[in-house]
């Protein structure tokens, strides 16, 4: 953790949906640059940033399952989803000035590495943004839970969820306007109350570690920057 209160080297966990913007699907430009642009003003002050991109925007698994597709096959599809959305991510962000490069958890070709956990510490310290794809590289496991597995591997001081709402609630603020906020909960809390926000192996795991979560609206412009930096943001879950 800075001196400052903020945070040096951080895990970002970013849906595929996001990229996708009012679309629902694929990628949209704007939003995409947006998104590049919150991640580059954040590198810009020195943040080491390693990054997990979900796959919505491409499959999700209830539409590989309305196919006749196996759930295991639908994970794997959407663990493929997330390839390509690390690769339209990291063109994005290079555009905004960004160093970055592609890992994933399973063999793809020679335009993506294999994910490597020295590696990855070693292009973090050297200013480099790492975003991680394939998930865990098994079935079954969210991008949320790949998430936390890289936070630990890259020895992150927190990991922030941008999500489409302001924090944690007790309920979807989307759907019930007197839902309430927490400004800070406990990973017990979370996991009693079935809070849906963040999967629960993520919570499980991150809390093992001590590493905080930081849930916040990345489509508040400067967001990320300000949690980062120690500002209070969203909601703490740690």
């Amino acid at each position: 953790m800075a001196a400052s209160g903020g945070y040096r080297r951080a895990l970002l966990k970013i849906s595929g949906e996001a990229l996708a913007g009012d679309r629902g699907y694929g990628w949209d430009t704007a939003k995409t640059a947006r998104i590049a642009g919150q991640i580059a003003q954040a590198h810009r002050e020195g943040h080491e940033l390693g990054i997990v991109v979900g796959g919505g925007n491409i499959l999700r698994g209830s539409d590989a399952a309305s196919l006749g597709v196996p759930l295991l096959v639908g994970d794997q599809m959407g663990m493929i989803a997330t390839v390509l959305n690390a690769l339209a991510l990291r063109s994005a962000l290079e555009t905004s000035g960004v160093s970055a490069c592609v890992m994933s958890a399973f063999p793809v070709g020679g335009f993506v590495q294999a994910f490597d956990m020295e590696k990855a510490l070693n292009y973090l310290q050297n200013g480099m943004a790492v975003v991680f794809s394939g998930g865990t590289g098994n079935p079954c496991f969210t991008t949320d839970s790949a998430a936390a597995l890289r936070a630990v591997e890259v020895n992150a001081d927190v990991m922030v969820k941008a999500t489409q709402v302001r924090g944690v609630f007790d309920r979807d603020p989307r759907k019930y306007p007197d839902a309430v906020f927490f400004e800070k909960i406990s990973p017990a809390e979370v996991l009693e109350r079935r809070l849906g926000v963040i999967d629960a192996t993520c919570i499980e795991i991150l809390a093992r570690k001590k590493i905080p979560v930081v849930v916040l609206n990345l489509h508040e412009d400067g967001n990320i920057l300000r949690a980062l930096s120690g500002e209070k943001v969203g909601t703490i879950v740690g």
